[in-house]
């Protein structure tokens, strides 16, 4: 009965998100220019709004030589992002302030070469050390039986912090059902008001 309840309240929390992406406006974003300490994208939350932006991770497995190269992407491009910058407005009102937000929603992506599947495992993501995310800017939800992260990004204050964490996911072999965990090496984060 109560894992029932359970299941109805997580089908009532994915839905209020679908809801919100059907009303959101389109995302204002920038691509930058590549360079030492530059981001490679950009994107604006409008004053009091939220904004939902979809991404697909492809991990890879290690080799004996070096770690996977994993692929961080927005969704229908191929072109690997390290690193993001989520904006939001300076001198929000306090109930703009208490909305603003983004999600990034983010897709596992399966490579049949691989023969076995990738999933988001241990909360989904690891930060090098506790103190990462002072102000809690952050936080995540691993939904859709684990194929689907959702990373939400919401500044309280005026701050500006850089957010570096690796995607952490299972990988469960087709042949012998072993299951391994794997991270990423990026992206970085950097929640800022403005």
């Amino acid at each position: 009965m109560a894992a029932d309840k359970k299941k109805a309240e997580k089908k009532s929390e994915k839905k209020s998100v679908k809801a919100v992406a059907e009303t959101t406006k389109k995302t204002v974003k920038k691509p930058i220019k590549k360079q030492p300490g530059d981001c490679s994208l950009e994107i604006n939350v409008p004053r009091g709004g939220q904004v939902i932006q979809y991404f697909n991770l492809t991990p890879a497995l290690p080799t004996r030589a070096s770690a996977g190269d994993w692929i961080f992407s927005e969704r229908g491009s191929a072109v690997d992002i390290s690193s993001l910058t989520v904006r939001f407005e300076l001198n929000p009102s306090a109930i703009e302030r208490h909305f603003e937000r983004a999600i990034l929603v983010v897709s596992m992506q399966q490579n049949p070469a691989t023969n076995g599947t990738w999933r988001f495992a241990l909360g989904g993501v690891a930060t090098p050390n506790g103190d990462t995310d002072p102000d809690n800017d952050v936080s995540v939800e691993i939904i859709d039986n684990g194929f689907t992260l959702l990373v939400y990004v919401h500044v309280l204050e005026n701050s500006e912090e850089i957010v570096p964490f690796q995607f952490v996911a299972s990988f469960t072999d087709d042949v012998t059902g072993s299951v391994s965990i794997y991270e990423s090496k990026d992206p970085i984060i950097y929640p800022k008001r403005p």
